[in-house]
């Protein structure tokens, strides 16, 4: 079983995570991206002290690589386009731009290549003519926030392994269902 304790956010996240994580037994500590050096280092300490099951990350950055190896498949992350054709920063913005007419939020494992690890789900969106980015980003969240839920409880429930190619594979799921792959089995998409 997977037990959440720590919470890392850059000091510039969401005021109000202090809060809720000391109503809900978690440490909070806040990381200074500004000085790269300093960032990396004090990340990658406090995740090798931590000594986690599983790193869940909502990541935008490049992680130190010493973090990714200690944490070597136990450590996901969310992108919120197609891996591997949009790999990299504003993913949402170069899905709409290159006319593609569906996109994809991925959950994937984290290595040392920029979004390269292995795909544990991915949700499909439709695009829609004219529509602004913020406004496709919001469809695209409601799926990625309870595919990245659902990821972490077949985690938890020990159900996350590799096949053959190294490709992960979720064992007793649904695979080549819409709008998620392999299927939410405890959460349901935001309205």
């Amino acid at each position: 079983m997977i037990q959440p304790r720590l919470v890392i956010a850059e000091k510039k996240a969401a005021p109000d995570l202090e809060a809720f994580s000391l109503s809900n037994g978690l440490r909070c500590v806040r990381l200074d991206p500004a000085d790269r050096p300093t960032f990396d280092r004090d990340l990658t300490q406090l995740l090798v002290d931590e000594e986690l099951d599983l790193v869940a990350l909502t990541f935008d950055r490049v992680l130190p690589p010493e973090a990714v190896r200690h944490y070597a498949g136990r450590m996901i992350n969310v992108h919120p386009a197609l891996l591997p054709a949009f790999q990299g920063m504003r993913g949402i913005e170069r899905t709409l731009a290159s006319g593609a007419r569906f996109g994809v939020a991925t959950v994937h494992d984290v290595v040392d290549e920029v979004d390269a690890g292995a795909i544990i789900a991915q949700a499909v969106v439709a695009t829609v003519p004219e529509e602004t980015v913020a406004d496709y980003g919001r469809r695209v969240y409601a799926l990625l926030e309870p595919m990245f839920l659902q990821v972490i409880r077949w985690y938890a429930e020990g159900r996350v392994g590799r096949d053959g190619d190294g490709r992960v594979v979720i064992r007793d799921a649904h695979y080549g269902t819409l709008p998620v792959s392999p299927a939410l089995e405890r959460f349901e998409p935001r309205g």
